[in-house]
């Protein structure tokens, strides 16, 4: 088994490489598996481009950075970074690595018996160990509010920067994709949705960046 680790990265560069080696790389490697990071920069400044190009000097071939395309969107980097990976298991998480990689623990002995997996700062078990801004705790009540309204999904949340779902399944939404920005993922999850996929919710801890 093989995992790809798709990171979308516009401007942080200097961030992201540093989470990959002193966060990333250590974790993956207790875990006995196959794995690749794909660092997809599109939409960054030449600046982060420029340093990223030096940073990958310090890695070896389990770290990539992805083709370049001056393009906007987050939704848009995945969408890229899904396209490229070739694991049988593809994760998106972000840069700041919020989300405890720990979490794989949880999902790896039932990583078979579902398409796909998505972590929640919401549902039981889950702990958050650095809050978010009151604004932005507002703004994500908002938003679970509106999409559970809308789109009836039944999760506690779906904006968690962690997803993991089968090669094949990933493959599919990032060819059906529309959403370039923010709200990329649950149109993910409305695709799985609509199509009879089985996502679980998995608790995870998590702590808020900047």
């Amino acid at each position: 088994m093989k995992l790809s680790i798709v990171i979308p990265c516009k401007n942080q560069t200097a961030t992201c490489f540093e989470n990959i080696e002193k966060v990333g790389l250590p974790y993956f490697e207790t875990l006995g598996i196959d794995y690749e990071f794909l660092v997809v920069l599109d939409g960054s400044d030449d600046k982060n481009v420029s340093l990223a190009e030096v940073l990958m000097a310090k890695f070896d071939h389990r770290v990539k950075v992805v083709p370049y395309e001056n393009k906007l969107g987050k939704g848009h980097n995945v969408q890229h970074g899904f396209l490229e990976a070739d694991g049988d298991y593809i994760i998106f998480m972000d840069a700041d690595f919020a989300t405890d990689l720990h979490i794989m623990e949880r999902i790896l002995p039932v990583i078979e018996k579902h398409d796909g997996f998505i972590a929640s700062r919401r549902c039981k078990g889950a702990v958050i160990e650095t809050k978010q801004t009151l604004k932005r705790r507002f703004v994500s009540w908002v938003s679970r509010i509106l999409i559970r309204m809308r789109f009836h999904l039944g999760y506690s949340e779906t904006q968690c920067g962690f997803k993991l779902f089968r090669k094949d399944l990933a493959k599919a939404l990032a060819k059906h994709q529309i959403i370039d920005g923010v709200a990329f993922d649950v149109e993910y999850l409305y695709f799985c949705h609509l199509n009879g996929f089985d996502i679980q919710e998995v608790p995870c801890n998590w702590n808020d960046g900047e």
